[in-house]
């Protein structure tokens, strides 16, 4: 049992790299050099629109490369690790789960106009921390199919 524990635990990685999407595929280059293919499930997708950014994933090392089961950005493009997570309408706000920090933060309302019609999607924000969880953007990107 512990050799089975053992080898379940060595398959199991953690990567840092530049997303590099390609028709049909994502990829991570590695610092060191080389790309490892990242297999994406639905909480995973959005990494297919980071291009550019340096994305932490962890998951499964296989064959066709690594199972994507978690997943944060560290730098997004401008050394910042932005925000990313699902923009959800609640009334006059717009608030984000975000998945680098684990909390919800509500977008500042100079943003709100443009970003309102993709409640729903998931986005990366850059911006900065204003107020007891407010963020205020300076840039964002959406990290779907939906057209900005």
């Amino acid at each position: 049992m512990s050799l089975l524990f053992a080898l379940a635990c060595a398959f199991h990685v953690e990567r840092s790299g530049l997303i590099e999407p390609e028709p049909g595929a994502v990829w991570l280059a590695g610092y060191q050099g080389g790309r490892i293919a990242l297999l994406l499930d639905a909480d995973s997708a959005p990494i297919r629109y980071l291009h550019g950014c340096v994305v932490e994933v962890s998951g499964v090392r296989t064959p066709a490369g690594i199972v994507v089961q978690d997943w944060h950005v560290e730098d997004a493009g401008d050394g910042s690790g932005g925000f990313v997570g699902l923009l959800q309408a609640y009334g006059a706000r717009l608030l984000l789960d975000d998945r680098n920090t684990r909390s919800t933060l509500v977008i500042d309302d100079a943003a709100v106009p443009q970003l309102r019609a993709y409640a729903g999607h998931p986005v990366l924000i850059v911006g900065t921390v204003v107020g007891s969880g407010q963020v205020q953007v300076m840039a964002w990107r959406l990290l779907d199919e939906a057209s900005p």
